[in-house]
């Protein structure tokens, strides 16, 4: 069935981790770039239905800057010392920038020849969680100059601009050849975060963006309509191009689960690398309020689902180091998270929820942090139980020393000193060495086990 779309936008999300110890020097860096960056500050007459939505607890969390006073704004913006102000926005759990846009940026991209994909750059944002966990949100959307979109140039679309990063640009990008306008996307990425961005291991999507849709398609009358177009939806979904020849079985479980519809003529779709919402024009609120709750309310969803993703990921990481210095570090950061950003009702809208279980359930967020959770305490037991295996040992030296001691105190009340002078020498060198001794033979035993 040839589907044709009606309106749509997509959000390409790059997530990125700020290195260890930069996470203050990189807010100071987007503070300095004045004309081009400036600081979100939530004012709750600006949308107060969004903030409503969730509660309170979670408000606090997602924005912040919403409690601050007049008087904080005031200190804030009256302050000349950068530095200060990035050491005050890094201690909040979360902060937003808006990239000032003068005017919507216009590019195309050359997918073949005779076949180019003409769009829009409407918005650009950068969220910042606590534990350096960022996000650029860049908000595209096709400029076509027909009425309506064909599906498949909308499929292609999200397939292709999701890959205008700064790793894809050097590889599969070459082969085509792009006519990028106005902003260089993964130009654009890497001036921002060149070095800062963490690249020391592979964590999260770094060669490609996610993608978080919205479209609204002609022509759904039924659901006979919707049957016909159930296939191209999956491949919106996971972000397939219009060429693939993937069929999907209707009946998986794993397909079923990752879909929701609340209401006859809207269907969301989850997965790890995308988020969509597929409509008719068929139903009002599809194409008034949807559109606009899509990206405020339920975009914040995605982007604190995929903030508890990629940090549980960065703990077992950590742990996997099985780096002992980490273990105080690992314990405070650990127990903040789960105390602070482990949440589990975020919302009383009872739609909110279901979208929330969703994200939960496609980035499987409570089986990482279970087995997150399980390695900690593995670990934390491992680290301990060395740790008083060599206070063990001390208590054990300082035993022998004091009964050796004793003993030579009796010795030496039944015979001469000069006697036992040389067992003296002996024992208080067999004392002396004997921890060192311990802990060389720690680190050979230790070598050995990881070498074999």
């Amino acid at each position: 069935m040839s589907i044709n779309a009606k309106y749509q936008y997509t959000h390409f999300i790059y997530p990125f981790i700020i290195q260890k110890g930069k996470y203050v020097d990189f807010i100071e860096s987007i503070l300095k770039k004045e004309d081009k960056w400036s600081l979100k500050i939530h004012e709750y007459e600006d949308d107060e239905e969004s903030y409503d939505f969730f509660l309170p607890y979670m408000r606090k969390f997602l924005f912040p800057t919403l409690y601050w006073n007049k008087s904080t704004i005031k200190s804030f913006k009256s302050s000349s010392r950068t530095f200060r102000k990035s050491l005050m926005l890094s201690k909040l759990s979360c902060v937003t920038f808006n990239y000032n846009l003068s005017r919507i940026k216009k590019g195309c991209i050359e997918i073949e020849k005779d076949y180019t994909i003409n769009f829009e750059i409407s918005d650009i944002k950068l969220i910042c969680f606590e534990q350096g966990v960022c996000f650029f949100d860049i908000k595209m959307q096709i400029d076509d100059r027909s009425e309506l979109i064909n599906f498949n140039k909308v499929l292609d679309f999200n397939y292709y601009l999701r890959e205008l990063t700064p790793k894809m640009i050097k590889s599969k990008l070459n082969d085509i050849d792009k006519c990028i306008k106005g902003i260089n996307i993964a130009k654009f990425i890497k001036d921002n975060i060149n070095g800062y961005e963490n690249n020391s291991i592979d964590k999260i999507y770094y060669d490609k963006m996610f993608t978080y849709s919205y479209v609204c398609v002609d022509g759904w009358e039924n659901d006979k309509d919707f049957d016909d177009m159930k296939n191209d939806f999956y491949k919106f979904q996971y972000v397939m191009d219009s060429k693939s020849s993937a069929v999907f079985n209707k009946y998986c479980n794993k397909l079923i689960d990752n879909v929701y519809s609340r209401w006859k003529y809207s269907v969301f779709g989850f997965s790890r690398e995308s988020g969509v919402v597929f409509v008719s024009d068929k139903e009002k609120y599809d194409i008034t309020r949807m559109p606009y709750n899509f990206e405020k309310r339920y975009l914040y969803m995605l982007l604190l689902a995929f903030y508890q993703r990629i940090t549980l990921i960065n703990f077992s990481q950590d742990l996997l180091s099985q780096d002992k210095t980490l273990a105080k570090r690992l314990k405070s950061d650990f127990t903040k998270f789960t105390h602070f950003s482990w949440f589990s009702q975020i919302t009383n809208s009872e739609h909110g929820m279901e979208v929330w279980k969703r994200w939960q359930q496609a980035f499987e967020l409570q089986e990482l942090f279970d087995e997150v959770h399980r390695e900690y305490i593995e670990y934390y037991d491992f680290v301990a139980s060395n740790g008083q295996d060599k206070i063990n040992v001390i208590l054990i030296l300082l035993y022998i020393i004091n009964v050796v001691f004793a003993g030579l105190q009796i010795l030496t009340n039944t015979f001469s000193i000069q006697k036992i002078q040389g067992y003296v020498i002996v024992i208080m060198i067999i004392a002396i060495v004997s921890y060192p001794m311990y802990l060389i033979l720690s680190w050979i035993k230790h070598k050995l086990e990881s070498k074999f």
